[in-house]
Formats: C-alpha cells, sequence, structure tokens
C-alpha cells in the first residue's frame, strides 16, 4: 500500500473508532446494593375503642338526614371486622361506656335525648381533659377512635385558653409517644347535616338548613393504623371526606430494588425504580406523591422522577419511587429520604379563633389549629419520617 495513503486511512479509523465509543460509551456496569429493611409483622389482637363526645354541641348533629350518623356507622362497623374486641362510649368529663348492646343500637341511640340520659357534664366539655381520658385507657394494642365536633369552649381570654390547651394536648401525646414509640395519629375532617344549637363558651345560636364540619380521630400503633387504612379505606367513608392530617413516629422505610445491575451508555444516566413501603407514615397521596416531600443525598446528580401507588393486591409495599441517576460511576453511599409537612394548610383555614361570629364561620371550628398544632408539637421531630440507604459500586 501507498504510505501516503496509509496514514489518512489509519488517521479516519482511528477517529471513527473515537466517534462510536463516544456513541456507544464503555458499557460499564453499576451495581446497587442495600441491607434488607424487614417489613414488621404485628399481633393481630386490636382493642377498638369508639368514643362519642355527648356534650350538648354536638345535638345538633343527631338530626333526622344527620350524614354523621351514617358515615360512623360505615366506617366503624368496617373497622370492627378487623379487630378482636371492642368497647363504645359516650365522652364529656367523664367516660361513659355504652351497655345496651350492639354497634348498631349505639347508632340508633345517637340522639340528645340518649346523650343526656347518658349523664356527664354536658354544657361545659374540656377536649383537654376528653384526649387525657382517652389516652389514660389506651393500650399498645388499642385503636381510639373519637367523633367529636371539636370546638374549644372559651371561658377565659382566648388567646391564653388556645394556647394552654396546645401545650396540655402536646404533654398527653408526648406522655403517649414515651409508652408507646410506635404511636400514630389520624385527624379525618367531615361534614354533616346541622339542626339546632350552635354553642362555643357562653356563646349560642339556633341554625338550620345548614353543614357544619365534624371530625374522626384514630389513635393507634401506626402499624396497626396502616394495616386498618389499606382494608377499611379513610377516602371512602360514606358522604366522602373534607381533608385529612396525621402523625407517625418516624422509623426504618422497608424497601426493595427490583432492578439491581444497570448499564451505563453515553448519556451516563440511569433510572431506579425503589419499591419502599411507606404506609406506616399514615400519609395520604397528596403528601406522598409530592416529590418535594423527598430529599436525595445528592442533589446535583440524583433525581425524584415520580412516585406512583402499589395496586397489587396483597403487596408488602405501598409506594415506587422512580429516581434517576447522573454518572453514577462517581456516587457511592447514598440515601433518599422522606417527610411529611409539620401542619396541613387546611387547619388553619379551618379555624375559628373567636368563637362568637358563627354566621361568618359556618364551616369553621374555633379552637381546632391548637388541638392539631398540640399534637404537630410532639411530633415536630418525627416529620422526617424515615431514610433509605444503598450504595453504587462499579461492577
Amino acid at each position: 500500500m501507498n504510505k501516503k495513503l496509509f496514514i489518512p486511512i489509519a488517521l479516519c479509523s482511528v477517529i471513527v473508532v473515537a466517534v462510536i465509543m463516544t456513541i456507544i460509551g464503555h458499557k460499564n456496569k453499576i451495581k446497587i446494593e442495600w441491607e434488607e429493611v424487614a417489613v414488621p409483622t404485628l399481633n393481630d389482637s386490636i382493642e377498638l375503642k369508639v368514643y362519642v363526645e355527648n356534650s350538648g354541641s354536638m345535638d345538633a348533629y343527631m338530626c333526622s338526614g344527620s350524614n354523621l350518623k351514617d358515615a360512623v356507622f360505615d366506617y366503624i362497623s368496617d373497622l370492627k371486622k378487623y379487630s378482636s374486641s371492642d368497647s363504645l362510649f359516650y365522652i364529656n368529663s367523664k367516660r361513659i361506656p355504652y351497655k345496651n348492646g350492639t354497634l348498631e343500637a349505639y347508632i340508633k341511640d345517637l340522639t340528645p335525648q340518649s346523650f343526656a340520659k347518658a349523664g356527664g357534664n354536658r354544657s361545659n366539655t374540656d377536649l383537654r381533659n376528653i384526649f387525657s381520658m382517652i389516652m389514660d385507657a389506651h393500650e399498645s394494642n388499642t385503636v381510639s377512635v373519637l367523633i367529636s365536633d371539636c370546638i374549644l369552649d372559651i371561658p377565659q381570654s382566648s388567646t391564653d385558653y388556645f394556647g394552654n390547651c396546645q401545650v396540655h394536648i402536646k404533654n398527653v401525646f408526648n406522655n403517649a409517644l414515651a409508652k408507646n414509640p410506635y404511636l400514630g395519629v389520624e385527624i379525618i375532617q367531615l361534614e354533616s347535616k346541622f339542626e339546632g344549637f350552635w354553642f362555643c363558651g357562653k356563646n349560642r345560636k339556633k341554625l338550620s338548613g345548614i353543614k357544619r364540619p365534624y371530625y374522626i380521630w384514630l389513635i393507634g400503633d401506626q402499624r396497626i393504623l396502616a394495616q386498618l387504612n389499606k382494608s377499611v379505606k379513610v377516602d371512602n367513608i360514606i358522604g366522602g371526606i373534607k381533608n385529612y392530617s396525621a402523625y407517625a413516629s418516624k422509623q426504618p422505610i422497608p424497601f426493595t430494588i427490583e432492578k439491581s445491575t444497570f448499564k451505563v451508555n453515553h448519556t451516563k444516566k440511569i433510572k431506579v425504580e425503589l419499591v419502599t413501603d411507606l404506609s406506616a407514615s399514615l400519609q395520604n397521596g397528596l403528601v406522598t406523591k409530592n416529590l418535594g416531600n423527598y430529599k436525595v443525598s445528592n442533589p446535583s446528580q440524583m433525581t425524584i422522577l415520580s412516585v406512583q401507588d402499589v395496586n397489587a393486591s396483597g403487596s408488602k409495599y405501598s409506594h415506587v419511587i422512580e429516581f434517576e441517576v447522573t454518572n453514577p460511576e462517581t456516587l457511592r453511599e447514598e440515601n433518599i429520604s422522606f417527610s411529611y409537612p409539620y401542619l396541613d394548610s387546611w387547619v388553619e383555614a379551618a379555624n375559628d379563633s373567636t368563637g362568637t361570629d358563627i354566621d361568618n364561620n359556618i364551616d369553621k371550628t374555633t379552637g381546632i389549629l391548637s388541638l392539631v398544632k398540640g399534637v404537630a408539637e410532639a411530633y415536630k421531630n418525627h416529620t422526617n419520617y424515615g431514610t433509605v440507604f444503598f450504595s453504587l459500586k462499579n461492577k
């Protein structure tokens, strides 16, 4: 071959090979490794304790066509199917056991007459004491359910009273968390037909043809509540719900990565699907699917792309988190953490801070902000719910 031709041909070959290598890349392999975090197994014994506040302010919810009665009957009936024992109570200044038989009879007896007959101090119910009584009777396998309008009666300066209430509720749940570090709280806001007198402290007014908010609280081991939520979905309560908030203790998050070996091509990116169980966080889809609630250890190279529900029946996992890694060969020990809000925005929007002007606050609850913030304060060190750890290794 002519030497003059050989050099250009060789140079072209080198250039072609370089271009091909650039396009194809070196096909490096990345292996993701992690330590297994097991899904917890729980005792099947669940003791259900149901409390309906029977103060005077609840009478107007017990009218003909009450949405509250239908919702409570439906929801508690479903919860009962998964409990090993259940107890029914009225509650105001004391816990009043219901002794007349079944849940059907209990719902039928949700009337102003039955409330008055049950007794207790119905004129000035103190929700601080209600939560104290509920938690004093709460055990590790108990799921306590409270149905209440959650109105704080204001016997004195509202500013002082609201602040005192918040601190009291915080202390109640701090003490409860000390006894059961896995305690969880779910707060469900609903609304019902309301015919009768609205009360707040010394203020009262007869209302008709309206709907007013009320609340269902669930308190129990967050892992038990998570199991119940899978079978008895909060969103399916008859009549629907208005808002939802939940608090749970931080804990190790069970997860797996089904595809753990990846080829790195010219894009220098890989997409990873992390299958995880966030159900014990008790958060709804508005929170779990909000990408802003996730934090990666190396945001310059890791990006959360989506979070989706796991819908496979019987799966021990609840969500698939898809994330993208750029230049994975340069990463080593990495993690992804999940957080939930300290206080959902609906709580402040639903709050009435005066307890006087009901006409302009029909859809609000006097003092609900203080109650929920009390719980939030007890859980303020748990809002960073948990973190999954994994490592990337070159193969």
